[in-house]
C-alpha cells in the first residue's frame, strides 16, 4: 500500500516542480529584456507632437536599452488604426504604442474604434503633456474667456481646430454648452492650418494645443491674442494666461498628452523597466528642453500611476462626448 501511494505522488510532483520552473522563468526573461529591436508603433503621421516625442526617446532609449528602437507610424483613423495593431500584438515588450489623448477619446467618440482602452493596454508612462489654449484675433473685441463668451451671446463666431475629436474640440463644446453658447467649430486638416485660419482673420476663434508649432511666437508676436488656458494651473510658457478655471468653470482640465502603452498582459517587470528607462531619460536636461522647446511639461509618473489616470481620463472624456452629442464613424 505505501509503495503504490509513493507511485502515485511522483508523477504530481515532478509537474508540480515543472510548473514552478515555467512560472521562474518569466523573471528571468523580463530580466534579460531585451534581446532583440523594440518597435515604437506612433498611431499619428510624421511630424506631429506624437512622432516628435516617440523619436526623441526612442534614440536615448536604445542607447540606454542595448537594443535598436524603431519608430513606426501606423496614421489613421484619428490613431485607431495604430492602437488596433498594438491591442492585437505579442504581449512581450517588443511593440510599444505611441499614442496621444485621442486613445482615450475615440473610444467614446468612434461607433467602432477597433481598440478597448483599458482591457486590451497596460499603460507604460506619460511621456508629456501640453493644455488648450483659446486665443483670437486682434480684431476680435475680447480680452478675457468671460468676454469672449458674452460677445457670442450677441454676434455670430466661430472657432478653428486640428478637427472634430480632438481635445481642443472637446474642451471648446464643453465650454459653449456650459456657457449656453454656440459658437460654430470650423475644423481643419491639422493644428496648423487652423491656426493659420486665425493669424489671418478668416476665424475669429482658434482653439489649439498649446505645443501647436509656432503658436507661442505668434502669441509673442501679437497676431493672436491669448483668452484662456486649459491647464490646471497658470503655465510657465505663458503665466499672464489665466486658467479656464480662473476665469469661472471649475473643473475644466484638459491636457493633449503623449504616452507609451504595451499590449495587455505584457510582463510587468518589463512595463516597469521600460517605465524606469524613459523616466530617466526625460529627467535629462537636453532631453527635458526639447521637450520643452515644442511646448509639453512633464511629471514624473509610474505605470500605475499612469494606470489610474488613464482610467480617470476615458471616464471623464466618455462623459464629455456623451453630453455633447459628437460622433464619429
Amino acid at each position: 500500500m505505501f509503495k503504490c501511494v509513493q507511485r502515485s505522488i511522483l508523477p504530481v510532483l515532478q509537474i508540480a516542480v515543472l510548473l514552478a520552473g515555467t512560472y521562474l522563468s518569466g523573471p528571468t526573461f523580463a530580466a534579460d529584456y531585451p534581446t532583440k529591436p523594440i518597435k515604437l508603433i506612433v498611431s499619428f503621421a510624421p511630424g506631429g507632437g506624437t512622432d516628435v516625442i516617440a523619436r526623441i526617446i526612442g534614440k536615448y532609449l536604445s542607447e540606454d536599452l542595448g537594443q535598436p528602437v524603431i519608430v513606426e507610424n501606423k496614421a489613421g483613423g484619428g490613431g485607431n488604426i495604430g492602437a488596433h495593431f498594438v491591442a492585437t500584438a505579442e504581449p512581450d515588450g517588443y511593440t510599444i504604442l505611441v499614442t496621444s489623448t485621442a486613445f482615450a477619446i475615440n473610444p467614446s467618440l468612434f461607433k467602432n474604434a477597433g481598440y478597448d482602452p483599458i482591457k486590451q493596454f497596460t499603460p507604460i508612462i506619460n511621456a508629456g503633456y501640453s493644455p488648450t489654449i483659446i486665443f483670437v484675433h486682434p480684431d476680435v473685441k475680447a480680452n478675457n474667456l468671460k468676454e469672449l463668451l458674452t460677445l457670442a451671446k450677441t454676434k455670430d463666431l466661430s472657432y478653428a481646430t486640428a478637427g472634430i475629436g480632438t481635445v481642443p474640440f472637446l474642451t471648446s463644446e464643453n465650454l459653449n454648452k456650459m456657457a449656453s453658447v454656440n459658437i460654430t467649430h470650423i475644423p481643419f486638416a491639422g493644428a496648423g492650418p487652423a491656426l493659420n485660419a486665425v493669424i489671418g482673420g478668416q476665424v475669429p476663434v482658434g482653439s489649439a494645443a498649446f505645443a501647436t508649432p509656432g503658436l507661442i511666437d505668434w502669441l509673442n508676436s501679437g497676431k493672436i491674442r491669448p483668452i484662456a488656458i486649459s491647464s490646471a494651473v497658470r503655465s510657465r510658457f505663458v503665466p499672464n494666461v489665466p486658467t479656464i478655471i480662473e476665469s469661472g468653470y471649475p473643473g475644466v482640465v484638459d491636457d493633449t498628452w503623449i504616452a507609451f502603452f504595451a499590449p495587455a498582459k505584457t510582463p510587468k517587470d518589463i512595463v516597469v523597466k521600460l517605465n524606469q528607462a524613459i523616466s530617466k531619460i526625460i529627467k535629462q536636461p537636453v532631453v527635458l528642453e526639447q521637450i520643452s522647446k515644442i511646448g509639453f511639461d512633464w511629471n514624473p509618473n509610474t505605470s500605475d500611476e499612469f494606470a489610474q489616470y488613464i482610467q480617470g481620463e476615458v471616464t471623464k472624456w466618455g462623459k464629455i462626448v456623451k453630453e455633447t452629442g459628437i460622433t464619429q464613424e
